[in-house]
């Protein structure tokens, strides 16, 4: 069985799981952008902040995380190299959650067969 210790530490890594697939996503995004292969274009964007550096990296990382996460407000659009590029991080971020799922059934296995090894009988109405 868990303890509050291995559920606090398993939360860090998932989040720390989840920033690294981020950040990954989003220097390749940087790349391909520097590189003139794929843009990620805002739609409303101020002129300042459009040509500064610091843009690029917040927008990227911006669209990174709303195309893990499955969110895609529309705001943000990818182009090229990238629109794969995101394809892929969405699979990602579609295929994580069961992994995580699959991984806590495994780590909670006395827990689980206690629950489906309880006579029908004892199961109160």
């Amino acid at each position: 069985m868990l303890n509050k210790k291995e559920i606090f530490y398993n939360a860090i890594a998932l989040l720390m799981l989840c920033g690294n697939i981020i950040i990954s996503f989003t220097f390749i995004y940087i790349i391909l952008e520097v590189l003139g292969l794929g843009q990620i274009v805002e739609h409303h964007p101020t002129p300042l902040y459009n040509s500064a550096w610091l843009n690029i990296f917040t927008r990227t990382l911006y669209f990174s995380a709303i195309t893990l996460f499955s969110v895609g407000y529309g705001d943000i659009t990818p182009f090229e190299w990238s629109r794969m590029v995101a394809i892929i991080e969405a699979t990602v971020g579609y295929i994580l959650p069961a992994v995580i799922t699959v991984q806590y059934l495994r780590l909670a296995p006395p827990r689980i067969e206690k629950f489906f090894k309880k006579d029908p009988k004892d199961i109160k109405k």
